[in-house]
C-alpha cells in the first residue's frame, strides 16, 4: 500500500466491517474488551484506510476487506479500461444518419403530411376524432426511433 492509497476515504460498510472483524478478534482472545472497546470507537471515527489498516497492524489475519477503498486510478486500471481523457472533457455527440434513420424520418413526416390532414376529416364529417391517436403515436415512435438509429461520428 502506497502513502496515497493510506488516505483513500472509506465507506460506512468498512467501518461496520473493521468493527465485525474486531469483533471476531475478541471471540477468540485476540483482545481484551478495553482494548476491543477503544479500537472499535477508533474504527467507527475512521475517516481514511490508512485509519482501519492501522487498528489491525497487530492483529493476525482475519482483516477487514479495504479493497473498494481504491484510488480511481488502480480502479480504472484494475477494470482494464482505456481511458483516454480522464480530465472529462466533453466527447463529441454528432450523429450520422443510417439508413434505418432516414426510413423512420420518412415514416414521421409521412404520419404528419397525410395522417393529420386525414385525421381532421375523418373527425369532421365521421366524428372519428380518435384517429387522431395513432397517428399520434405513429409520430412520437417514428421520429424517436429516427434519433436512436443514428450511429455516433467516428472519431477521425
Amino acid at each position: 500500500m502506497t502513502a496515497s492509497d493510506a488516505e483513500i476515504r472509506i465507506s460506512n460498510a468498512e467501518r461496520d466491517e473493521a468493527v465485525s472483524t474486531l469483533g471476531l478478534h475478541l471471540s477468540s482472545g485476540r483482545l481484551e474488551l478495553d482494548e476491543f472497546d477503544e479500537r472499535c470507537g477508533r474504527a467507527t471515527a475512521a475517516r481514511t484506510r490508512g485509519d482501519l489498516e492501522a487498528l489491525f497492524s497487530d492483529l493476525p489475519a482475519p482483516h477487514p476487506d479495504l479493497s473498494s477503498a481504491t484510488p480511481p486510478r488502480a480502479l480504472i486500471q484494475k477494470a482494464g479500461q482505456l481511458v483516454s481523457n480522464p480530465a472529462g472533457a466533453k466527447r463529441s455527440k454528432e450523429v450520422v444518419e443510417t439508413p434505418a434513420s432516414k426510413a423512420l424520418e420518412i415514416v414521421a413526416g409521412m404520419s404528419v403530411m397525410l395522417g393529420v390532414p386525414a385525421a381532421i376529416l375523418l373527425t369532421v364529417f365521421l366524428g372519428a376524432w380518435w384517429v387522431f391517436i395513432p397517428v399520434g403515436l405513429v409520430l412520437i415512435v417514428a421520429g424517436a426511433a429516427s434519433e436512436a438509429a443514428k450511429k455516433p461520428k467516428p472519431e477521425s
